[in-house]
């Protein structure tokens, strides 16, 4: 066949790859759907902090220009077409601090089936450059560990990619700058955009100084003052507490703080004083070696645990419905089962 022949063959199997691409568009805007929530759930029930969750199916045109790519020696880049793409379905996962994304890591591939698993913030720092960092995975809904809404989804290949905000705001940037720029991009920028990264390296490290810092604060004190004697408890106030007694878990997100205060609640535990009483009385090691945690979990899922275990079914009763979880009910359970086991 000769050379022009053979790029017309693979122009048209492109446009065959589109048209398919299009057909099935419904059903992979569904299934991002499922994935995303599923992810999101995830990261609620581990008590992880996050920034954002944001999910997209790959548009005709982008994977028209990926598949069109040809290698130097003639060859498609991608001999298998569509089917060798594994970024049509992808989600970003945006945290604060480089450590959650480490959390987030774990937590992902322990609910998915893993196809790829690179660090390249990791692989920039072995090599001794600086650059775009992130961490990339290619996951796959399994039929042996189906997430709960992800039943019409079994098979499906996407990509996630989990970064700071300000890695996420770098690589931003610096594709759109790239994008916008015709032809090749001067040395002058190249430069400039490593400088940059530098300086995001050296911010995202100073956050975790001071994430640490706040973790290492004393709020116990303050809290059993006589100041709070019968005051309301809020999500302000109990995530001091639990800051304070959980150093070496991760803070949850604000939200879930306010959730907890729900779940307290319902217990009758509405006041600071009552949360100190019964958090600085906890028993952590117990919770978190019967829970055999795979990474420090949040705040809110270590006390979640702490509680199930406190009141038993009293609290899977009272607590059950609140959220916006349809499976917390069967998961309070199996976790219960792990606690008193």
């Amino acid at each position: 066949m000769s050379p022009d022949h053979a790029l017309s063959a693979h122009q048209e199997s492109v446009e065959a790859d589109v048209n398919v691409l299009n057909a099935r568009r419904y059903h992979l805007e569904g299934s991002l759907l499922a994935i995303q929530n599923a992810i999101e759930t995830r990261l609620r029930d581990d008590g992880l902090n996050y920034h954002l969750v944001k999910g997209r199916v790959k548009t005709a045109d982008s994977v028209r220009v990926k598949l069109g790519k040809i290698n130097s020696d003639g060859d498609p880049k991608y001999a298998s077409g569509l089917a060798g793409l594994d970024d049509v379905l992808g989600v970003r996962v945006i945290t604060y601090i480089q450590p959650d994304v480490k959390n987030v890591v774990a937590a992902l591939t322990g609910q998915f089936h893993v196809l790829e698993n690179t660090d390249k913030t990791a692989q920039l720092m072995d090599q001794g450059m600086l650059g775009y960092a992130a961490h990339h995975l290619i996951l796959q809904v399994s039929p042996d560990r189906t997430p709960s809404g992800c039943a019409n989804c079994v098979g499906e290949k996407f990509e996630v990619q989990v970064k700071t905000v300000l890695q996420h705001a770098w690589a931003e940037f610096e594709h759109d700058i790239r994008y916008k720029t015709a032809g090749k991009v001067p040395p002058a920028i190249n430069r400039a955009f490593t400088l940059a990264s530098g300086l995001i390296e050296l911010a995202d490290n100073e956050f975790i100084k001071i994430h640490e810092a706040v973790a290492k604060v004393d709020t116990v004190p303050a809290l059993e003052s006589d100041a709070f004697e019968g005051v309301a408890l809020n999500s302000d106030s109990l995530g001091d507490l639990l800051a304070a007694e959980l150093p070496d878990h991760p803070r949850s997100r604000k939200e879930q703080y306010d959730w907890l205060v729900d779940l307290l609640g319902a217990m009758e535990i509405s006041t600071v004083d009552d949360a100190v009483q019964l958090f600085t009385g906890a028993d952590w090691t117990y919770v978190t070696e019967r829970m055999d945690y795979k990474f420090p979990a949040g705040h809110v899922r270590v006390a979640d645990d702490f509680l199930i275990h406190t009141f038993g079914a009293d609290y899977i009763s009272k607590t059950e419905s609140l959220g916006d979880d349809p499976g917390r009910a069967a998961k309070l359970k199996y976790r219960w089962k792990k606690l008193v086991a």
